[in-house]
C-alpha cells in the first residue's frame, strides 16, 4: 500500500471516530458516577412512579432516582435518567406529559 493510500485511510478513520464522538456527546444521556443508582434509597433519592424515563425510555431504578432528576406532575413524582431530560419535560404540554408518563409507567415488554 502506498503512503498516499495509507494517509487517506487514516484520515477517513479519524473522521469516523470524530463523528462518533460528536454524535455520542450530542445525543447521549450518560449518567455520571454520582447519578448511578445505589442499591437502596438514601437521602437525596426519590421513589418515583415511572419505571422508564418518560423522555428517553431508559430503564430506571424507581427507588433510587436523585431528587434533582425528578418533577412533580399531577401529584406524582416523575423520575428521569439524566439532567437533560427534566429540561425537555418542562417544555412539553400537559397532554404530552400525560401521554409520555403513561408509557413510562407501563411495564416494558
Amino acid at each position: 500500500m502506498s503512503s498516499k493510500t495509507s494517509a487517506r485511510l487514516l484520515q477517513r478513520a479519524a473522521s469516523v471516530i470524530c463523528l462518533a464522538i460528536l454524535v455520542g456527546s450530542a445525543f447521549g444521556c450518560k449518567k455520571t458516577e454520582s447519578e448511578k443508582p445505589a442499591t437502596s434509597p438514601t437521602a437525596g433519592q426519590a421513589v418515583v412512579v415511572n419505571s422508564l424515563c418518560p423522555v428517553m425510555g431508559t430503564l430506571l431504578d424507581q427507588n433510587n432516582v436523585p431528587e434533582s432528576l425528578t418533577r412533580q406532575f399531577q401529584g406524582k413524582k416523575v423520575g428521569f435518567c439524566c439532567p437533560k431530560c427534566p429540561v425537555t419535560w418542562d417544555k412539553l404540554s400537559d397532554s404530552e406529559r400525560e401521554e409520555k408518563l403513561q408509557v413510562a409507567m407501563s411495564p416494558k415488554k
